[in-house]
């Protein structure tokens, strides 16, 4: 490579392009989980979860592609991420990359629990087969299966950020500050889903104020994210 030469590949403008896309498909999940997840699911009570998701099927289907449709958008603003900040360290950048896509993997298996609790629901043989109380139970624990295992899968999406802002704040050409603000994100993911296991009891709900951190990185990137320059790389000659 020549002294100058600019490495080749996506600019950081499209790569910025490419992870405002990413997390623009997330939109429905706070949809479905502030709304439509607490109006169907009973924690306490398995037959009214059943007759909940029956009265308004329109809504838990809503809900079910909003998450599918979030989990694979993770995927896109993985591979975004990656190339926006490959330039810093492409090793680390990868890791970054790989935690997301991690976690979405994680969370389309769990995703499964809502394919089962369609499926219990809508073929008629399975009210024969298990009985109703029996079924109603079945739903009621995939249901909660499902919110269990993506509440815990946080943890994961925590520690990505943290490594996430730690790549921002050292690129120079992302504000230092966002990093900081992606990183503080992480740390309450972690504090807020990890604190059921390590701190039963305590009420953690301020730390809830901590965790609009991602937003703050979308805004900035649709704002100035395609006004990126490419950084130069000086190299001597091979």
């Amino acid at each position: 490579m020549n002294e100058g030469e600019i490495i080749h590949g996506p600019k950081l403008r499209h790569a910025a392009i490419i992870t405002v896309i990413g997390y623009v498909t997330g939109w429905g999940v706070p949809f479905a989980e502030f709304y439509a997840i607490p109006k169907l699911f009973s924690s306490d009570n398995a037959a009214r979860t059943v007759q909940n998701i029956l009265s308004n099927q329109g809504l838990f289907l809503v809900a079910l592609f909003s998450f599918l449709i979030n989990f694979l958008g993770d995927v896109l603003a993985a591979w975004g991420l990656y190339l926006l900040l490959r330039p810093v360290n492409a090793a680390i950048s990868m890791l970054v990359a790989w935690l997301r896509v991690v976690f979405a993997t994680v969370c389309l298996a769990a995703l499964g629990n809502l394919v089962t609790v369609h499926r219990l629901l809508t073929r008629p043989g399975s009210l024969s087969a298990l009985g109703k109380e029996q079924l109603n139970a079945q739903v009621h624990v995939a249901f909660g299966s499902f919110n269990s295992q993506f509440a815990f899968n946080l943890i994961i999406f925590g520690v990505h950020l943290i490594v996430l802002g730690w790549l921002i704040y050292r690129s120079g050409y992302l504000p230092s500050w966002l990093g900081i603000v992606l990183a503080i994100n992480g740390a309450g993911w972690i504090v807020i889903e990890s604190g059921p296991y390590l701190l039963p009891g305590v009420n953690l709900g301020i730390v809830w104020v901590a965790t609009f951190g991602e937003l703050i990185l979308l805004v900035w990137l649709i704002g100035w994210g395609t006004r990126l320059r490419e950084p130069i790389t000086d190299r001597a000659p091979a």
